[in-house]
This record gives C-alpha cells, sequence and structure tokens, in this order.
C-alpha cells in the first residue's frame, strides 16, 4: 500500500524535465488521448462520530482535560519508535472510529504492522476512513481496493491521476496533477490526535536499512481533537477525494482477497517479533509511561491551520487563506527570537527580504535545516544553496544537519544497518518560545503554493521552552554552522564527541558528484516548484 519510496518531488524530476522540454505538437497529441478522470458526484458524505464518553480514551483522559479547561495536552514525539508505539496504541484502544489523512503509507514493514491494528479494529466494527495522495499510486491501488472492500473501512485518493497507469497522459493537466496532498493526521475515536511531519512508513519510524528520518509530531487529547476531524471532514468531502473505487476499473475485490490482505498484514507482526526492532519498540519510553507512570503533558490552547482543498484550483495570487499567510503574522509579532526547522528551505528572494526586516527589528533567526550529505533530495538543495551568502548577510544563525546524527536517530533506537544514513524531516517553528507550530509544511514555494498543508499552533510557553532548548542543546554536536570567513566565502563548522573544533570550505561530507549534481538540478528545475 505504498505510494513511493522517495517522499518529496511529485513524480520524480524526469515527469518534471519531461513536461519542460516537449515539444507543443507532442503535447497537443498527448491531450488528443488524454484520459480523464471519472465524475465524483456520488461520492457519499461523512462527518467525524462525535466523542462517546463511554469509550476506553475518554475514562483514560477524562480527569486531565477537565483539570485544564479551554485547553489541549500534547506529548511530543521526537523519537521515531515513539512515534509508531503511539500510533499503534491509539489504535489498540479505538472504540468508534479512525481516521487517517496522508501523504505517504509505504507498503514496508511498519506500514504493514499498522495496516494490522487498523483491520483488526476494522472487524471489531471501528469504522476507519482514510484519505490518501494519489501519488504515484497506480501499482498498489488494488490493495487500497481490497482495503475498502473491507465494510468498515472507506479508502479515498486526493486529486488523483486520470491516467492510472501512464501519468505522462496527465500531460495537460499538469497544474493541477503538480498539486498533492502533503496533510498528515491520525485522529481515533475523535478524542486523541496525532499531527506533525511523518507519514507511515519505516524511514519515519527508526527501522529503515537505508536512511531514517528526524522527525516531530504532536500527540494530541482535548478540544483541538474535535478541530483536527472537522479539518478532516473538509477534505474528505471536497471534490478533490475520489473514492477509490470509482478509481479502478475492471478489478472487483472478494472476500478472498480480503483475507489474504490480512493475512499478508499479519505477518508484518510475525517478522516485526524476530527483528531487533521489536526489542527496541518494547524498551522505549513512551512503553513503560503507559504501564508505569502518568504521561508527562504540555498543556496550552491550540489552534488548527491549514490549506482549505480549493487551494488545488488557485493561483498563487489567489491564496488568500492558505497557510503560509495564517502563520505570517506570528511570524510579524514575533520580538526577539524565531527558531525555523525545514527540512526543505527555499526562501526565495523575498524571504531574504522577510528575514532582513525581522533582523531589523531585531529579531534573531535561526535555521535548521539539511546539510547536502543529509538531504534526501537534491533538487530541493539546489534551490536553498544559492541563498545561503545573502541570509548570513542578514542576520540569520544557519545550521545544517549532520547525517547519521543523532538528533534524527539516537544511537540506541537504530534498529537498521549500520550504514544507513539519516535525514531532517521534522517541521517546526517557535516564535519567542511562547507559541509553537508544528506540521506539514515546509518552508519552500510548494509548500507555500502547490501542496495542501496543515498544522497546530499551541500558546505554550512550557512546550516551546523545551522544543528549543533541546534543540539548541545539540546543535554543535549534531549540525554544522554555516559562516562566512573574512574572504567572504561559506565555511562550515562543527565540534565532534571529543570538544575539537572541525572547519571545511566545501559542503561537508559530500563528493564532488553529488555537489555537481545539485548544481545542476537548478537549471532544470523553476524554484517554483521545489
Amino acid at each position: 500500500m505504498s505510494l513511493h519510496a522517495k517522499p518529496r518531488i511529485l513524480l520524480g524530476t524526469g515527469f518534471f524535465f519531461v513536461i519542460k522540454i516537449l515539444p507543443i505538437p507532442i503535447l497537443l497529441g498527448l491531450s488528443a488521448g488524454c484520459a480523464s478522470l471519472p465524475a465524483n458526484t456520488n461520492r457519499p458524505y461523512s462527518e467525524a462520530l462525535p466523542p462517546d464518553p463511554k469509550t476506553p480514551l475518554a475514562q483514560a483522559t477524562e480527569t486531565q482535560i477537565k483539570g485544564h479547561p479551554g485547553q489541549s495536552g500534547f506529548y511530543p514525539l521526537a523519537s521515531g519508535l515513539e512515534a509508531l508505539v503511539a500510533r499503534m496504541a491509539a489504535v489498540v484502544v479505538s472504540d468508534r472510529s479512525i481516521d487517517l489523512q496522508y501523504y505517504i503509507w509505504e507498503n514496508d514493514l511498519t506500514g504493514r504492522m499498522l495496516l494490522h491494528e487498523v483491520l483488526r479494529a476494522a472487524d471489531r466494527g471501528v469504522r476507519v476512513r482514510v484519505l490518501l495522495d494519489d501519488l504515484n499510486q497506480s501499482r498498489y491501488e488494488k490493495g487500497l481496493a481490497i482495503l475498502d472492500y473491507h465494510p468498515n473501512v472507506e479508502v479515498r485518493m486526493a486529486n488523483p491521476f486520470a491516467g492510472r497507469t501512464w501519468k505522462i497522459l496527465d500531460a495537460m493537466r499538469f497544474s493541477t496533477v503538480n498539486r498533492r496532498m502533503h496533510n498528515k493526521v491520525f485522529v481515533v475515536d475523535n478524542q486523541t490526535a496525532i499531527v506533525g511531519g511523518r507519514n507511515i512508513g519505516d524511514e519515519y519510524f527508526g527501522a529503515s536499512e537505508e536512511m531514517n528520518f528526524g522527525d516531530f509530531d504532536l500527540w494530541a487529547i482535548g478540544p483541538v481533537v474535535q478541530e483536527l476531524s472537522r479539518h478532516f471532514d473538509t477534505y474528505w468531502n471536497s471534490e478533490i477525494a475520489y473514492p477509490i473505487s470509482v478509481l479502478v476499473k475492471g478489478f472487483k475485490p472478494t472476500l478472498e482477497d480480503l483475507q489474504k490482505l490480512k493475512d499478508d498484514a499479519a505477518a508484518a507482526i510475525t517478522e516485526a517479533e524476530k527483528t531487533q526492532y521489536a526489542d527496541a519498540l518494547k524498551e522505549t519510553p513512551i512503553v513503560k509511561k503507559f504501564t508505569h507512570e502518568p504521561m508527562k503533558l504540555y498543556w496550552g490552547k491550540a489552534d488548527v491551520v491549514m490549506d482549505p482543498p480549493e487551494k488545488f484550483h488557485q493561483d498563487s495570487k489567489d491564496q488568500v487563506d492558505n497557510l503560509a499567510r495564517q502563520l505570517y503574522p506570528l511570524i510579524e509579532k514575533t520580538e526577539k527570537e524565531l527558531i525555523l526547522v525545514s527540512p526543505y528551505f527555499v526562501p526565495g528572494k523575498k524571504g531574504v527580504k522577510f528575514f532582513k526586516h525581522l533582523n531589523d527589528r531585531g529579531v534573531q533567526s535561526l535555521v535548521l535545516t539539511n546539510s547536502l550529505a543529509s538531504s534526501d533530495v537534491a533538487t530541493v538543495f539546489s534551490g536553498y544553496k544559492g541563498y545561503r551568502k545573502d541570509l548570513l548577510d542578514q542576520g540569520v544563525s544557519l545550521y545544517e544537519l549532520k547525517p547519521n546524527s543523532p538528533t534524527t536517530t539516537p544511537k540506541k533506537n537504530r534498529v537498521g544497518s549500520s550504514f544507513s544514513s539519516a535525514g531532517l524531516h521534522g517541521k517546526i517553528f517557535v516564535f519567542d518560545r511562547k507559541k509553537v507550530f508544528v506540521g506539514s509544511m515546509n518552508l519552500d514555494p510548494r509548500s507555500a503554493t502547490l501542496n495542501s498543508e496543515m498544522g497546530v499552533v499551541v500558546d505554550s510557553p512550557e512546550l516551546a521552552e523545551m522544543i528549543s532548548t533541546n534543540l539548541i542543546a545539540h546543535l554543535r554536536r549534531d549540525s554544522y554552522q554555516v559562516l562566512l570567513n573574512e574572504k567572504n566565502n561559506l565555511i562550515w563548522k562543527t565540534t565532534d564527541d571529543c570538544g575539537l573544533e572541525h572547519v571545511f570550505s566545501k559542503d561537508p561530507e559530500t563528493s564532488w558528484w553529488k555537489r555537481f549534481k545539485a548544481s545542476l538540478s537548478a537549471i532544470f528545475i523553476p524554484e517554483s516548484w521545489l
């Protein structure tokens, strides 16, 4: 049930490049034979089920919620292992409903482990709604159709391709299919939710042997959960959400197909039990907190911020209520310190000017993003690299994450290959250590004007201070600080485990070939697509 292995560029740079160079006559020929989407007028309307005070979740959280009227409680999920345990635990105790909205759900070990628990919940009568982005989905759509065949499960695809096998047939719909649903939210019984940067897959939960992402979610209870449910309903009932059943042609799932899907998912649990990963899951702090002590929650008023589904059909100039514009007042009101964590960071000329504006007001800006060595998408890095000097000139404290950083994959949690790398994937913005945004949005043109994004803004100085303190405490060890030397050339400084300082004059831990590819990408991919 995987979308694709790399979570970033829509169809890969190859698709962008082909569309950019195809002659007009060929494009016209493709348009003549292009597929069209089926009608989406008969999709059933549904809403989140109202919270039931009798569910196990309600009874477990009632006292805490009553003790903080009007506020929501948050448990930070910085560890990939804890992030999976939290999702699995929420599904296991689900009683009425599960709503999942994701950009990626991989058909790998952790993806099938979660699917197993979701199917078990559906078998005991829990209503399940799954909304996934349709990117690169045709190879796996039969599996999703089988999942949808379960009487308690409904699957929809966001902004689907008309050409289910040949995506090139959507060339004349490029302005539409170039926009993807990047939202990520997980709601159980309308009483608890997980929101943040993670998709569903091994690399997000510390289980990959190739690359593990440093990511961040918030596990929430309280009134923000109902607000997240309303967000889900908005997308679920929008015209961009197509039932998988109307997209898959010539295939009718059977009970035997559904049973095989269940067996395959159950096999993932058996497979996991034979690995170090299962041992690591059992040793996560969150497991011990479930059984021995109350979980430490951070409380505060919270608001859901999101792009409306209409963004898929709007030019940037018409997006008066997009997420970037909703966050702008928070940044503008910042007085002392702005901390931005964004794996993909392409500020553009306007962004550089805005950092100058902040610097002129006395606001210290700190940015943590991927280094070329830790980035999984060189094309996006190519859009960022040319702005580094300008950002430093405007007083930005700039840090780039090291690959294999303990911040992204703590050594005690690494269960994949010892040769696996790590990259940054979390999106966190902290405003004066008073408010914090956690969500799916990167600081780049794609998130700002093309993809749909979402997140929560939490007014909790305690949470904001904890995140800021932990981040800054590890910057010197886990990242390279980017600076300008006396000749106005970029240099990278870092401190090793022995306290020794090292200085580099080129992107650290990269080959000339990787640096060349990053530079070459900028020639073919417009910055507005990054």
